[in-house]
């Protein structure tokens, strides 16, 4: 019986885990620099004036009900501020 539950709590985290790695590996070396959504981890962006004070409250807010894994970050090439977030109420397939 011991087993099973192992197997299970394994799987569960392997599920949780390949997100954010994903998430954390891939939002910061993107090179295109555009928001993507993966399951519940996303890269969302701020540009324009005051970018980095709304990159912040949005993160802020997203911290309320998911885990922020990339904080904001500004992408130079693109003049973007950029965060990625995993967030399970967010599920969803867009590529």
């Amino acid at each position: 019986m011991q087993k099973k539950s192992a197997r299970r709590t394994a799987a569960l985290v392997g599920i949780v885990a390949a997100p954010l790695v994903l998430g954390a590996t891939v939002g910061a070396g993107t090179a295109s620099a555009e928001p993507w959504h993966i399951g519940p981890v996303y890269r969302a962006e701020t540009s324009g004036e005051g970018a980095e004070y709304f990159c912040g409250k949005a993160a802020a807010l997203e911290q309320t009900s998911g885990v922020v894994i990339v904080p904001c970050t500004f992408d130079e090439p693109t003049n973007v501020w950029y965060r990625v977030v995993f967030n399970p109420v967010s599920w969803d397939l867009d590529f």
